[in-house]
């Protein structure tokens, strides 16, 4: 991985440590993943999102920081990260309040058990 090196070697976060945020977003993304595919409780599962939505957050600073030029980073990928976030947690509301909806009316939170409430 010696071609992401850059040749003024003065980028605002060390290489080790961009591998160490690289290499926790990958966690991220495996716990996420995990999560997703094996929790029946409805808020488990927007959780699990939530963790996969920081992984591709946590990678998306990292990779603007080694692609930077010169000492100073690039403002655009944190004001996108920003906006994500903020976008994230209007949809997370918006999904959480449909969560207690469907537990108010139907008194389950498995995701399996209201799938077959359609038939």
């Amino acid at each position: 991985m010696t071609q992401l090196r850059r040749k003024d070697n003065m980028s605002a976060i060390p290489f080790d440590n961009i591998y160490i945020i690289l290499a926790f977003s990958v966690a991220l993304l495996a716990i996420g993943i995990y999560a997703l595919t094996t929790k029946q409780n409805m808020i488990k599962f927007l959780i699990a999102i939530e963790l996969l939505l920081d992984a591709g957050h946590l990678n998306f600073i990292a990779f603007s920081n080694i692609y930077s030029t010169g000492v100073v980073v690039d403002p655009l990928p944190h004001a996108v990260v920003i906006l994500s976030i903020c976008v994230g947690g209007c949809v997370a509301g918006v999904a959480l309040a449909l969560i207690i909806q469907a537990y108010r009316i139907h008194a389950t939170l498995n995701s399996r058990r209201l799938n077959q409430l359609k038939y």
